[in-house]
């Protein structure tokens, strides 16, 4: 393994880095759906560094930025990952935990350490997840800045533990070089 992957196995076992938890999908779906999330934002610094483990044996994977996203950049991916369009049309399971250090944070649901994110069950929107906080409180969270607190709990709060020696690193994905047009093929 790399450097880089090797620097990140650390943390792994502390877990003291936001990350995502993907299942239910094969590793080349997911690695191009990834290829295309890092395209799509590559002017953001969070997707220059991408990395993927998968579980031995299963198909489990794990997902970690070097250079973490804010709390929006990783609400977007995690639900990217759960919208990742598969032949049998079955969509992947995906839990986001994003690690909140910010005591200034904005969002005020955001209570300090980890929360969960993920995309509902019931989902039919597109454009939300659901944020568990250590409090077990849960709100959907709308991409257009609507935040509103649900009375119902669908999936408790809970972090999840790893040992790293069930996992392979996989790739670490950046996004493709942008294409430099001369100006006469501008049209």
């Amino acid at each position: 393994m790399d450097k880089l992957a090797d620097s990140h196995e650390k943390n792994l076992i502390n877990m003291e880095q936001s990350f995502i938890v993907v299942e239910e999908i094969s590793e080349n779906l997911l690695l191009e759906g990834l290829m295309d999330f890092a395209n799509q934002y590559s002017d953001d610094k969070f997707v220059e560094d991408i990395i993927l483990y998968r579980k031995k044996e299963v198909e489990s994977f794990l997902i970690l930025f070097t250079n973490v996203p804010n709390f929006d950049h990783f609400c977007f991916a995690v639900n990217y990952v759960r919208y990742i369009k598969t032949k049998t049309k079955k969509l992947p399971v995906a839990f986001g935990y994003y690690q909140n250090n910010s005591a200034t944070n904005t969002q005020y649901f955001l209570t300090n350490g980890f929360v969960k994110v993920y995309v509902s069950k019931n989902d039919k929107e597109y454009d939300n997840v659901n944020v568990v906080n250590r409090n077990n409180e849960t709100y959907l969270y709308d991409f257009g800045g609507r935040i509103s607190k649900l009375s119902m709990i669908e999936e408790p709060f809970n972090i999840p533990t790893f040992d790293i020696n069930d996992y392979n690193h996989i790739l670490n994905i950046t996004p493709a070089p942008k294409e430099n047009k001369p100006w006469w093929r501008m049209w």
